[in-house]
């Protein structure tokens, strides 16, 4: 039986996919807010600081995840103007070692989409949906106003 981190490992790549679908999609579907945990999350000083710490089992998992979310990637731009993408380790690693360098605040699934996007792939939207301005209620009418 496969330990609980290769379960983990195996999994995330589709719940990423599947929490991800609509804003892959792109215009045809409405935008949601896209809730996310996992190595997406970490944030890229994490990504460094393993590096520098040799800690290959960490990065092994975040790779692992970047390539699911490249896989998830691939299965949406079929239907649209985007390119699938190949990205191994070999290509990955600098890639996102050099993103992580210039925003080390940022979180490794910000790097994985401008990676993507950087490779000719879809273009993912994640801020934060804001929403509307909220219209004043109109003030009812005085006697004097009718």
């Amino acid at each position: 039986m496969p330990s609980p981190r290769l379960r983990a490992a195996l999994i995330l790549p589709a719940l990423v996919l599947a929490l991800l679908a609509p804003a892959l999609a792109g215009a045809q579907a409405q935008p949601r807010d896209v809730k996310l945990t996992g190595a997406g999350i970490r944030q890229c000083s994490e990504w460094l600081q393993w590096k520098e710490s040799r800690n290959t089992e960490a990065r092994a998992m975040v790779l692992e995840w970047a390539q699911g979310f490249i896989a998830g990637h691939n299965v949406y731009a079929r239907t649209g103007t985007a390119s699938p993408i190949i990205a191994n380790v070999s290509v990955l690693i600098p890639l996102l070692d050099s993103y992580c360098q210039k925003k080390p605040g940022d979180r490794i699934l910000s790097g994985v989409v401008e990676i993507t996007q950087s490779l000719g792939g879809a273009k993912v939207n994640l801020a934060p949906k804001t929403p509307p301005p909220q219209n004043p209620r109109p003030e009812s009418k005085s006697r004097l106003d009718s």
